[in-house]
């Protein structure tokens, strides 16, 4: 269970509590605390909930999408803190066997470090990422507009890491929505079976062995900065429960930002 606050505003005030309350109620959340307040647009009102954290997409898009709310923001620091934490301590398990192998072995091409990946969650913007979310959902498929609003909106030095933060989040709950009710796969089968079709959702791609190519990725423009590192999340967050062990790592080894053809992503255990 986790906490989600939310704050809406609302041209009136008058059953407004109760109508949402409905709302909240069907994604299985509970009421913490609420307070409504006057707004130069109406009414605003803002809530504390708790329910399942596997809800809480759903929830925020249904009730961003209410026809009583002109407006809608939500944040939710507790589930992002334990699910980065969660992220990064899956890969450092997996890829720090032991010290002695770590030393005398490199990690392989395709594989993130442990520390690297570490870098990129926790450099993340995670409360503009948050507040993004509910629009990727409601807008998915069509979320490159709101990924590349991220990327100007944020620091520099957290753009790569914003990005993967939303795709990891992004994947994962496609993979809930539309993929969550089939067996364990193997790699191969996961990517053709789980993130071949997620992806041609949003871009071209092609599945090549433990790689997928993608051609014209509206976030890797020639001569512009690279956006691989959403499909990297994405990918990871998309294949991360439908296999097994439940370690993926994703490293992105050609851009078309760079002048390549297409991007490139490599994809193991």
């Amino acid at each position: 269970m986790a906490e989600l606050e939310v704050r809406v505003v609302s041209e009136r005030r008058e059953g407004l509590l109760v109508e949402l309350g409905r709302v909240v109620t069907e994604y299985g959340h509970v009421l913490i605390r609420q307070r409504l307040a006057q707004d130069a647009q109406g009414a605003c009102l803002t809530l504390l909930l708790r329910g399942p954290d596997d809800r809480q997409l759903a929830l925020e898009e249904a009730l961003g999408t209410h026809p009583r709310v002109l407006s809608f923001e939500s944040s939710r620091p507790q589930f992002a803190a334990s699910e980065i934490a969660a992220t990064v301590s899956a890969h450092v398990a997996a890829a720090n066997p032991t010290p002695a192998v770590e030393a005398a072995q490199s990690p392989s091409p395709a594989r993130a470090p442990a520390h690297e990946t570490a870098t990129l969650t926790a450099g993340a913007d995670v409360a503009r990422v948050e507040r993004m979310l509910p629009n990727l959902a409601r807008d998915y498929p069509r979320i490159f507009p709101w990924l590349i609003n991220l990327e100007y909106a944020v620091a520099d030095e957290a753009r790569d890491a914003s990005l993967y933060l939303a795709g990891r989040r992004t994947g994962t709950w496609v993979y809930k929505r539309d993929f969550a009710l089939g067996a364990k796969l193997g790699m191969t089968d996961a990517l053709r079976r789980i993130a071949v079709p997620a992806l041609r959702g949003l871009v071209t791609v092609e599945h090549h062995d433990n790689q997928l190519h993608v051609r014209g990725c509206p976030l890797c423009q020639p001569g512009g900065a690279s956006g691989g590192r959403f499909f990297c999340g994405f990918i990871e967050g998309l294949l991360a429960e439908s296999v097994e062990p439940r370690t993926v790592f994703v490293r992105e080894t050609s851009c078309h930002s760079s002048g390549a053809s297409m991007c490139v992503f490599d994809i193991s255990h």
